[in-house]
């Protein structure tokens, strides 16, 4: 969910400058914790836009009452974060931006020291993401190196929880740090950056943010990790839902974002990575769903993703399932 907030300064009657946008799908009560949370703690005024994508659980009904002052864009199908978002963003009128997820939530008022680092960096290309917790208070990654195939590897055999060479191990998570790419679940920035770098790709899903800061980095821009603004983060809550979209566009995204950015190393490498990932678990997880039924999900998911992958090496297929 993408919160387009604007922010006016201490009157009403001051031109709006922030904009803040939160895009929906079935995911209702967290909106509506989301939304408030900006209310409760930015100390501006605000406008936020909604773009729901076409939620079956009264999303829209539940914002309209609660909040009428919210700007909502009500799609009639499901068109994934990145259009989503970029429908919003032509409609923003702030000149600076905050992207929040909607299953992301401010904690507290340290909102507005984001904004006001957006403003003393008004003149620099730079995307800033905040320090991100778990429901419990408990520490979630919010920063990653750019992914390689290496990794690949590691998950193929499970050991990503032991070795992973994307987390910044060494990272002083208290202080102000330039990093490859911010968690997606909230990212600011302020309109000139977003401009320069057209939005979001509505080709990629699964690697949107890691694109989005890759190109700012490309254009010479910077992305900083944040720990003076605190955010909450219910990880998934969308996608989880539906493993054909986690799974198949988890995988597929990466290879578009390497043969997007001409990493032919590790686009070329990765393929047969995934294909063994692919092979390997469809009979891992029909065995295992003997046990508990739900991993029969994933059997249909690695399926369907296999299916895709074929589409897309063979035929050049470029759809997006959301």
């Amino acid at each position: 969910m993408l919160i387009y907030l604007y922010l006016y300064g201490m009157s009403s009657s001051q031109p709006i400058r922030l904009s803040v946008v939160i895009v929906s799908y079935n995911v209702r009560d967290f909106v509506l914790d989301a939304i408030q949370s900006v209310y409760s703690f930015l100390k501006y005024p605000t406008q936020i836009i909604l773009v729901d994508n076409n939620s079956q659980d009264k999303t829209v009904e539940a914002v309209k009452a609660n909040f009428p002052e919210v700007e909502i864009i009500e799609n009639k199908d499901n068109k994934g974060f990145s259009a989503a978002n970029n429908q919003a963003f032509k409609q923003c009128k702030g000149e600076y931006l905050v992207m929040l997820n909607p299953d992301a939530a401010f904690v507290d008022v340290s909102i507005n020291l984001m904004l006001q680092e957006l403003i003393k960096l008004n003149d620099k290309n730079i995307i800033i993401g905040p320090h991100i917790v778990n429901p419990d208070g408990s520490f979630q990654a919010s920063c990653w190196k750019f992914p390689s195939v290496a990794q690949h590897i590691l998950e193929l055999f499970f050991l990503n929880s032991v070795i992973d060479t994307t987390s910044y191990s060494t990272l002083n998570w208290k202080e102000k740090t330039q990093v490859d790419f911010l968690s997606g679940a909230c990212m600011a920035f302020n309109k000139s950056t977003l401009s320069k770098l057209s939005g979001l790709d509505e080709n990629l899903f699964w690697m949107d943010d890691v694109d989005f800061c890759k190109r700012n980095m490309e254009l010479g821009g910077v992305n900083y990790y944040f720990p003076d603004t605190k955010i909450r983060h219910y990880i998934g809550q969308s996608s989880k839902k539906n493993q054909r979209v986690v799974i198949s566009n988890q995988i597929i995204s990466k290879l578009k974002f390497y043969k997007k950015h001409k990493q032919n190393v590790n686009f070329v490498l990765s393929i047969p990575v995934f294909l063994f990932q692919i092979l390997t678990r469809i009979p891992l997880f029909l065995f295992l769903s003997i046990i508990k039924p739900f991993y029969l999900k994933k059997v249909n998911a690695y399926v369907y993703t296999l299916k895709r992958l074929f589409e897309y090496l063979f035929i050049n297929k470029q759809s997006v399932v959301s």
